[in-house]
């Protein structure tokens, strides 16, 4: 049998078992909180789990190798931001937890009150993280199965988005979680047997070194390998961009308890710095190889097709493990918000669960169908995550921050929410259609503006109002 049939067919087996899974978890698992929160009963080791598979996928292990083979050990800097990004959370995860929100657009209107432009707004900025992470998975498993077997990449996006939807329809959130957690102990079983095959294959540690250009696997100077520039605009995009990913309070929203919820972010943290040092070790043993790749976010596929066949089936079926979740995981997460914030609360308010249920799962076929065009019409990984991160941060890290830092001060509004968002994006989109590489930046100067001129603006009008009460 060729490596291709054995490949697929072991693909095909482990995946028909967890969909298996999936399908008896969706029959025990019923309802609609199930499928927005998981029943808001996940036990500690599932959201470590979750947590951690969700943040994984397409741009780790191929983006991010991807950057590591072209500028060496900037990819840990980019973990290592994105770590502090988390801190956060571990302060509000307890208050998050406890609201019993369902999506993102919860958390603003519980701050700014009710208001349907505010409303549009907080749906379409949710939407951006979690539909870009759709893209970049189909992207990233399309590389690198095409690369392995020879098959066309567009076809296998196809196929990987319609085998998705096994984990996502039966039980939305509950079944996505499980099988997280499945996937995430494949997913470190076959990164620590990569991590001693690079080692392996490039001669050692030391060895890699040597052959890699001084500038990108230099330590210190090499975290900067990528450029000051790109590094600044990850510490304003990337960094606080998990605080605009409803992926990541979903699973907050979804925990059995408050205290779990904080120490299954802090683990993902720590687990995801070192993801990112394993994506630094394969780009850099990719680079000492075989300098002369055309396209850097090859740099996984090729790595394989240089591995012993059991290696490599092996690896695929962590990489297949690596990108489904994380696309089961986004996929749930758009759908919630389109179901849920815009389906029942503008088109159907009285709509029954298990209609919800049942529009829940046509709405993600559609979604996905989406997410494959755009995959197949612009296959760049990292580019879609990063993107989407800058603009969800333009627009919704300053309103949940600082929403939150003065939510019990009784003054802001929808006003300032609208304000904060739209200045965010204005900011954001112009200093981008200007040309600007820190775009990001100015939308976050921008955002803080419209919140705390809103903010002065309201508690002088709420003075005055007392005043004239009195």
């Amino acid at each position: 049998m060729s490596t291709n049939v054995i490949l697929f067919l072991t693909i095909g087996i482990v995946l028909f078992g967890i969909v298996l899974f999936s399908y008896f978890l969706g029959r025990k698992k019923q309802g609609i909180e199930n499928w927005y929160v998981g029943g808001r009963s996940l036990p500690l080791y599932v959201q470590i789990g979750t947590q951690f598979a969700t943040v994984m996928g397409g741009a780790v292990i191929v983006g991010l190798v991807g950057t590591a083979y072209s500028s060496g050990w900037s990819t840990l800097t980019y973990g290592l931001l994105t770590m502090i990004g988390f801190i956060p959370f571990l302060f509000m995860a307890k208050w998050l937890r406890n609201s019993e929100f369902e999506t993102m657009p919860d958390i603003i209107k519980t701050i700014y009150g009710n208001h349907p432009v505010l409303s549009v707004l907080t749906i379409l900025s949710t939407l951006i993280v979690p539909f870009g992470w759709m893209i970049t998975q189909l992207v990233g498993f399309g590389k690198i199965f095409s690369t392995i077997t020879g098959v066309d990449a567009s076809l296998m996006v196809t196929i990987f988005a319609v085998i998705s939807l096994a984990f996502v329809l039966p039980a939305g959130m509950t079944s996505v979680a499980w099988t997280d957690f499945i996937f995430g102990c494949a997913m470190a079983v076959g990164a620590i047997v990569a991590f001693f095959m690079a080692m392996d294959m490039g001669g050692g540690f030391q060895t890699i070194m040597t052959n890699t250009p001084n500038e990108i696997s230099d330590f210190p100077s090499g975290l900067v390998g990528v450029g000051m520039g790109t590094v600044l605009f990850w510490v304003f995009g990337v960094m606080p961009g998990n605080l605009t990913n409803q992926q990541l309070y979903q699973r907050i929203f979804s925990a059995d308890n408050s205290r779990n919820a904080t120490i299954s972010i802090g683990v993902t943290a720590l687990l995801f710095a070192l993801a990112t040092f394993w994506s630094s070790t394969i780009g850099l043993t990719v680079r000492s190889l075989n300098p002369s790749l055309d396209n850097p976010e090859n740099a996984t596929g090729w790595f394989l097709t240089q591995t012993p066949s059991w290696f490599l089936i092996m690896f695929a079926v962590f990489i297949v493990a690596t990108i489904m979740s994380t696309l089961s995981s986004a996929v749930q997460s758009v759908v919630v918000t389109i179901t849920k914030d815009i389906y029942t609360n503008y088109v159907n308010p009285k709509v029954e669960e298990k209609k919800l249920v049942s529009v829940s799962r046509i709405v993600s076929v559609v979604v996905l169908a989406l997410a494959v065009s755009l995959a197949n019409f612009y296959p760049q990984a990292l580019s879609w995550i990063v993107a989407s991160f800058a603009y969800s941060v333009s627009a919704l890290l300053v309103p949940i921050l600082g929403g939150f830092i003065l939510r019990d001060k009784n003054v802001l509004d929808h006003r300032a929410g609208i304000a904060s968002i739209v200045m965010g994006i204005a900011g954001s989109g112009i200093a981008h259609f200007l040309g600007s590489d820190l775009y990001v930046l100015y939308g976050l100067i921008a955002s803080m503006v419209g919140l705390i001129a809103s903010y002065i603006v309201l508690s002088v009008a709420n003075t005055s109002t007392k005043v004239k009460e009195n």
